[in-house]
């Protein structure tokens, strides 16, 4: 745009030097009928477009002169300014000006239109039809329809055009994970919420930036939308590398239930990283601990362990070669005779394939932006202070101190299930939430042990998968807790403390009732 801009600037200037030139050489003679500014206006059009009416002519010689100029130049320099002028309202102007039209809409604003971008912006225009999606202007276009505008665009300038930041979300999802975190950080200072697509979280990044991974969406979006089933104590894990890493992890953090209810979880090839990563949580899993659930690392083939294969309440295929996890869908469909349930990581729906993993489940804004899980770990984060004798802001807790609250959010369904006995639940209205806090409350008084230990296991899990460990005293830099210890060694006030995290549904249903009343 500012290309055009100066050369438009630049044209006008010269037709505008031109014209005093001349309205300069006619007005030194008497006989001339040039007298004007608007004369010379007046004559260099006509004689421009070419109609030439004859009633204003020069007649001194440098006057005829760029008369000249203006009759060879004709209709070119008129069309010059029109093509511009044309340019700049249909590539820029007209965006920027549907954009301060649209100020009371919500704008999302893509730094690059890719497949991950364009399938989050369907996703937000599902959810709010009146949304402005904004792309870079001259990028391919892989979303079209009303409320899209491509144009060249800089935090900064989105601001101005707003008017501010409130409703206005910048997001950094390229294939390269360390240029969209630099891109983050410097839009960050404008104000406006950025989320970033990255691996890694980190401890000192701006409060308006938002980091999530598409490891991390995937594996959430499969544990909400296949949730594990009571009857469900035997799973296998075919490939236990990025992908099937990561549904590992938060399956460990996630499926945590109350005390007699355990689950098996057994994983085939690509174990050596997260067994390395995790060696905490790996024994903690290891069988050990009577009731508690099971991790279990096989060495041989998936195909030897036939009789595992038969008695599998769940298989989970998740290399990270989708070719392969088809591949193995079709042996076991082949050669044993009782299918289980199989669930297979590919990025694309095949018909007849329970699959998972693709774009339109996992970049959903409520995985990549995370707005209402990040409001309940802040929630939580403040019930958890009114009973604390040193209370920490969310903005100054750690970036693990965070994700333990998040954690703790993310486990909210699981005891909402858990209360309301139904195990298909995926989302939690203020209704869910008011029924199942009401629920907590009958049981409490009698079964507070069996609810607080439930909550103690999954902070503990949540711990070990960080490998902290058991001491007397609390040392964050070697990552030691006093309270990593089973329930029943716990004192009655610290076995309390895990009573916070079933008061947060009761404050959940109160918020939301208050949200759409």
């Amino acid at each position: 745009m500012k290309k055009h801009v100066r050369r438009l600037v630049s044209a006008l200037a010269v037709y505008v030097v031109l014209l005093f030139l001349l309205l300069s050489a006619e007005s030194a003679d008497p006989s001339a009928t040039i007298r004007s500014f608007w004369d010379a206006v007046w004559f260099s059009l006509i004689t421009m477009t070419t109609v030439g009416y004859g009633d204003l002519a020069p007649v001194t010689l440098f006057g005829r002169a760029i008369g000249l100029f203006f009759a060879l130049c004709s209709i070119g320099l008129l069309a010059a300014l029109i093509g511009v002028g044309v340019t700049l309202l249909s590539g820029e102007f007209l965006p920027r000006l549907r954009l301060r039209l649209g100020k009371a809409k919500r704008w999302y604003a893509f730094q690059e239109e890719n497949e991950d971008a364009a399938a989050l912006a369907r996703a937000l225009r599902g959810e709010d039809a009146d949304c402005l999606l904004i792309f870079p202007a001259g990028e391919k276009k892989l979303v079209e329809g009303p409320g899209v505008e491509r144009l060249s665009w800089t935090p900064t300038e989105l601001v101005r055009l707003r008017g501010g930041t409130a409703g206005l979300w910048l997001f950094f999802l390229g294939r390269k994970y360390w240029e969209n975190i630099n891109g983050a950080l410097a839009a960050c200072p404008a104000g406006a919420v950025c989320v970033c697509m990255a691996e890694s979280p980190g401890d000192r990044f701006p409060a308006n930036l938002v980091q999530f991974s598409p490891l991390e969406a995937m594996s959430r979006s499969y544990w909400k939308n296949h949730p594990l089933k009571e009857r469900e104590k035997t799973v296998l894990l075919l490939g236990c590398g990025a992908a099937g890493g990561a549904l590992l992890e938060r399956a460990l953090m996630t499926n945590v239930f109350q005390r007699g209810r355990s689950t098996a979880y057994h994983v085939f090839d690509d174990t050596a990283d997260f067994a390395a990563l995790h060696p905490e949580v790996v024994r903690a899993l290891s069988g050990e601990h009577p009731g508690e659930d099971r991790l279990i690392f096989h060495t041989e083939s998936w195909a030897e362990a036939r009789n595992l294969l038969q008695k599998a309440d769940r298989i989970i295929l998740a290399y990270d070669d989708e070719k392969r996890n088809f591949e193995i869908l079709e042996k076991i469909r082949t050669w044993f005779e009782n299918e289980p349930t199989v669930h297979v990581y590919l990025s694309g729906h095949v018909p007849g394939v329970e699959s998972f993993g693709g774009r339109d489940e996992s970049m959903r804004p409520e995985f990549v932006m995370k707005d209402e899980l990040n409001r309940r770990a802040r929630l939580m984060n403040d019930i958890y202070n009114e009973d604390s004798g040193s209370p920490t802001a969310w903005e100054e807790l750690s970036a693990f101190l965070r994700q333990s609250n998040i954690a703790a959010a993310d486990h909210l369904i699981v005891k909402a299930r858990f209360l309301l006995r139904e195990e298909g639940l995926t989302e939690l209205s203020a209704s869910d939430c008011r029924r199942a806090y009401a629920r907590y409350r009958e049981l409490y008084p009698t079964q507070a042990d069996l609810l607080q230990e439930m909550e103690h296991r999954r902070w503990m899990r949540f711990y070990q998968m960080y490998n902290w460990q058991y001491a007397p005293v609390r040392d964050n830099d070697q990552r030691r807790h006093p309270m990593l210890r089973p329930y029943e060694e716990l004192s009655e006030a610290d076995r309390r403390k895990d009573a916070y995290a079933w008061e947060m549904l009761g404050r959940l249903g109160e918020e939301r009732s208050r949200d759409h009343s």
